[in-house]
């Protein structure tokens, strides 16, 4: 190690202010506004973010960094974007270049580039790390290396003091600055880390690495997706030393062996690790934990100014702690495990069990067709299924990590462990048990345990024969029998020396923990997938396949993978009581939807030009239902915006004219016509300016908050329907119709005031026009009291149109009119429905009908419907937040308003709320233009009972909310 080498590694920042980075970034890169330094070592990094503009993260190099270095960095960046990695670009500069001379305060010449500045927040500033998290930060980790495996650059070869490779002479060299009680354990763990590496070195694959990936180096954005900054440690060195960097973080963050071996499996995934890399994987972790305690400390006596290097050191001091404190063969044998290799380099394990390769998977999963219909709610089904799989298998496996749906709680305020931190091994009593490897085996609380090399094996179920050292595929014991007859071995791993965790996690615990680690290799059986990273993966998919545009749920949301009744089930073992789906009116997965349904798809499914039996049965079943007999014939249609689509097409073609009048902060559908009657700026922000000229507005009639409120409004609200249609019929182009929910679902619930939608029909009609019933959100008996909201309040429309709860999601809709109005389409062409014409269609919307008679839900919807309504209004008493319950039957709307006189729109506080009772285990969302108002529209088989707990989940979070807020107040005191 030269004096000219440590000089090159103790640099203090340049010396660049704020002022200057503004003028650098303004005329190299033409951006300015506000300017905030962020934290770094050795260079300068400053945030620039323009008002409206896009920022950029303007960095000012060490004036030692060559320019060859800044070329690799910039190579290396593009390499990563080419590759798919999320990494910002080097942007070019005013002259073309993408790095720009700059001269320091103190008038040294230095090299300044600027990237994309990212939106996000570094993983090291979330909460904490999760398995799932620091495995994708593994696979990240293998797919940096993958991108970078044949790059070649002149100046790979830096010497710098973060390549590990260097990292025994960093730590000798500046040992003088660590604290005196500190540095004898520092050097003494280099230097023994570096022993181990001499020996494994040969064998260790280089290659140019990103040198710091890190939870501080890695961004997660809005959408869940990782970037990967900061490439100022760029150099050639051992392709494990990525890893090992990663996984000394990860273990000074979290405590846990077992969290570190999510991130070497999640790098094993990408990259083909040799045994010797694994074996150098945890010294090289002690060795970065030790550059890293002595550079910060020398970078400190340097540069005493450094705040970001101060808050670094007690980390980085924990960093080498946290690695020194492990045996390294223990360690290595746990993240051998980890990969799917035998803890020891050629050992192959002894069967268990005989036969054990042979068995047979119990799927007790969330997806498991094995508990369809409700099964897994009952009692003893766990062993049913295992006897079931016995009579094909000599061993029935019960998965380590899978989300038992038999254990989850439907109790969605008492969330149950659900989810598998064990093996369970059905088969029959008396049967053989072996060793699977060489170690000690002791008695220990009713079970055997097994250890050897870092890990503990232990048995329960079992009756001992043999303890002491024992021989891999020596016999140990046997299978006991339980009280029903049955042999039931339950096999859970820890990590020595950590005390056992519970055998099943509650739906936030975690996948796998030291106490409670993955046992199925050396089982050789297969675990079930960690769902939280399951779940971080579909989100991925699913926003690559859909874009931008599809709106979901949740910033975060769960998985969910089944549905009963008023249930949603996630994937974590979560039970929600669903208090949103109108759609699914009847209740998720109704078996006789199912069965029939099923049934149909087994005997026909083709379209409405066919003659069957189906679609006229359902067609006679909804008619039945008509407001009035002159609604006489029914079209079909896959969906809400296809029937609001049609109804239009009818009025317009039935009466020769173009025009139409629809209300203010309606939504109707995304198809082009009904989107074009649609006027919800939630929904579409250009809603209002960029209507056709043939759509004419009225405002809607909100007696809540509207331009009209009192007695009279209803009439008030109506005279604009009136005065609209005359102006039109003067200026020679009447209204064909007027549309409106009778029910104003968009606003959450809103019943217009007496008189209104009588007022509008009679206007519209006075000028030959037609009355349209959007029906889609606030038919079929939601509203308790009658089975359409134009029936509840006492008109009848020309044209219905129906989706959602008519197939309880299932792609079945429904037009219900005149038959001469129907007449008046065929001088255009026919129509035909190819989905919502379906016979499977039609049976699926003949069975919504026949369980919402036979079950009585259109009067359970008036019974629930009014308790919940009441249990809201004594709500309100308590939390002058809520401002009004709108609504009826099982379509309501709680409105949050900051202050109950100017009506200001909480919307803030309702998203919280929303995000509250997710966690509460209630499926809540916001609604209306101002997104301030909770939609109650559950199925329609809620019970008192889950009304009751979903107003006490409703009362917990508003009360929170109160807390949340006087803390906030004082705070700002």
């Amino acid at each position: 190690m030269t004096e000219q080498a440590r000089g090159r590694w103790l640099l203090a920042r340049p010396q660049v202010g704020v002022d200057e980075a503004a003028r650098i970034a303004a005329t190299s890169y033409g951006v300015a506004g506000p300017v905030c330094e962020l934290g770094s070592q050795q260079d300068r990094n400053f945030r620039v973010e323009p008002e409206g503009g896009a920022g950029i993260l303007l960095k000012v190099n060490h004036p030692t960094l060559e320019a060859e270095v800044l070329d690799l960095q910039v190579v290396v960046s593009d390499r990563l974007r080419a590759a798919g990695v999320a990494t910002p670009e080097v942007l070019t500069a005013a002259g073309g270049g993408r790095a720009v001379p700059v001269t320091t305060e103190d008038g040294i010449r230095a090299h300044a580039c600027a990237f994309e500045l990212v939106s996000g927040r570094p993983l090291a500033d979330l909460p904490e790390l999760s398995g799932a998290r620091v495995e994708e930060l593994g696979r990240l980790a293998g797919r940096v290396v993958g991108a970078l495996r044949d790059l070649e650059h002149p100046a790979q070869q830096r010497e710098i003091q973060w390549e590990l490779g260097r990292g025994l002479d960093v730590v000798e060299q500046l040992q003088g600055d660590l604290p005196e009680e500190r540095r004898e354990a520092c050097v003494g763990g280099a230097r023994h880390a570096a022993e181990r590496l001499r020996a494994l070195s040969a064998g260790l694959p280089r290659q140019v690495i990103h040198g710091d990936l890190t939870a501080d180096n890695v961004l997660q954005d809005r959408h869940g997706a990782l970037w990967i900054v900061d490439l100022g440690d760029v150099s050639s060195s051992w392709r494990i030393a990525e890893l090992a960097v990663l996984a000394a973080d990860v273990l000074a963050r979290t405590g846990s062996v077992a969290l570190v071996g999510r991130a070497v499996r999640g790098f094993a995934s990408e990259v083909d690790v040799t045994d010797d890399e694994l074996a150098a994987l945890w010294p090289l972790m002690i060795l970065r934990g030790a550059v890293l305690a002595a550079s910060g400390w020398s970078q400190l006596r340097i540069d005493p100014g450094n705040e970001y290097a101060r808050e670094r050191v007690e980390h980085e001091w924990r960093v080498f702690e946290s690695a020194l404190a492990h045996d390294i063969d223990a360690a290595t044998a746990n993240l051998r495990l980890a990969v799917g290799r035998a803890h020891s380099v050629g050992l192959r394990y002894a069967d268990l069990l005989p036969r054990i390769h042979d068995a047979g998977v119990v799927d007790l999963g969330i997806r498991s067709e094995e508990l369809d219909h409700g099964r897994w709610l009952g009692a003893g089904v766990e062993r049913e299924l295992a006897s079931a799989t016995l009579g094909r298998a000599p061993v029935a496996v019960m998965r380590f990590g899978e989300t038992r749906l038999t254990r989850v709680s439907s109790d969605v305020g008492a969330f149950a462990p659900a989810r598998a931190r064990c093996v369970e091994l059905w088969t029959r009593p008396g049967t053989q048990i072996r060793a699977p490897f060489s170690g000690f085996l002791a008695e220990s609380d009713g079970g055997l345990e097994l250890s050897a090399d870092g890990i503990t094996l232990r048995l329960e179920g079992v009756t001992s024969a043999a303890t002491g050292e024992v021989l891999a595929g020596t016999r140990i014991g046997q299978v006991a029998a339980d009280l029903e007859g049955l042999g039931r071995v339950v096999v859970s791993r820890r990590i020595l020396g950590a005390a056992p965790d519970a055998s099943f996690a509650a739906p936030d615990g975690e996948y796998e923990t030291d106490g409670a680690a993955d046992p199925s290799r050396v089982l050789g059986v297969n675990p079930a997938a960690d769902p939280v990273l399951s779940a971080h993966r579909e989100r991925a998919r699913r926003d690559a396949a859909m874009g931008g545009a599809a709106e979901r749920y949740y910033a975060d949301p769960p998985q969910i993978e089944r549905g009963w009744g008023t249930r949603l089930i996630d994937t974590q073992g979560r039970a929600y009581l669903d208090m949103v789906n109108n759609v699914t009116a009847i209740g998720h997965s109704h078996p006789r939807l199912a069965a029939r349904v099923g049934r149909q798809l087994n005997l026909l499914n083709t379209n409405s030009r066919f003659l069957y039996e189906a679609y006229a049965e359902f067609s006679e079943k909804l008619l039945a239902y008509a407001p009035d007999p002159s609604l006489d014939t029914v079209i079909p249609v896959n969906s809400g915006s296809e029937a609001i689509d049609l109804a239009l097409r009818l009025a317009l073609v039935a009466t020769g004219r173009r025009d139409v009048i629809a209300t203010r902060e309606g939504y109707h559908g995304w198809t082009v016509g009904a989107d074009s009657v649609s006027t919800s700026a939630f929904d579409n922000p250009n809603a209002l300016s960029s209507r056709p000229d043939w759509v004419h507005l009225v405002d809607a009639p909100n007696p809540y908050r509207g331009p009209f409120r009192g007695a009279d409004a209803g009439t008030r609200y109506a005279a604009q329907v009136a005065d609209l249609a005359s102006r039109l019929d003067r200026e020679g182009r009447a209204p064909a119709a007027f549309i409106c929910e009778p029910v104003l679902g968009n606003a959450g619930g809103v019943i217009p005031p007496d008189g209104y939608l009588a007022g509008a029909y009679d206007a519209v009609r006075r000028h030959g026009g037609l009355a349209i019933a959007d029906e889609v959100q606030v038919g079929y008996g939601r509203l308790g009291a009658a089975f359409w909201g134009s029936e509840m309040l006492g008109v009848v429309p020309d044209i219905i149109a129906v989706a959602k709860a008519a197939g309880n999601a299932y792609p079945v809709g429904a037009v219900i009119t005149r038959r001469e109005i129907v007449d008046a389409l065929r001088d255009e062409g026919m129509f035909f429905s190819s989905a919502g014409g379906a016979p499977a269609s039609a049976v699926a919307g003949s069975t919504v009908l026949d369980v919402i008679r036979d079950e009585g839900l259109m009067e359970n919807a008036a019974v629930v419907g009014e308790h919940l309504r009441r249990r809201l209004a004594d709500l309100a008493q308590q939390h002058p937040l809520i401002g009004a319950v709108h609504g009826r039957g099982l379509y309501l709307g709680v409105e949050l308003v900051r202050d109950r006189e100017t009506l200001e729109p909480a919307d803030r506080e309702t998203a919280w709320v929303c995000e509250r009772l997710l966690g509460l285990g209630v499926i809540m969302q916001a609604t209306s233009e101002r997104q301030n108002v909770l939609k109650v529209k559950p199925p329609l088989v809620l019970t008192i009972a889950e009304a009751d707990g979903f107003v006490d989940a409703l009362g917990r979070a508003l009360n929170e909310l109160v807390l949340r807020s006087s803390v906030g107040s004082e705070e700002a005191n």
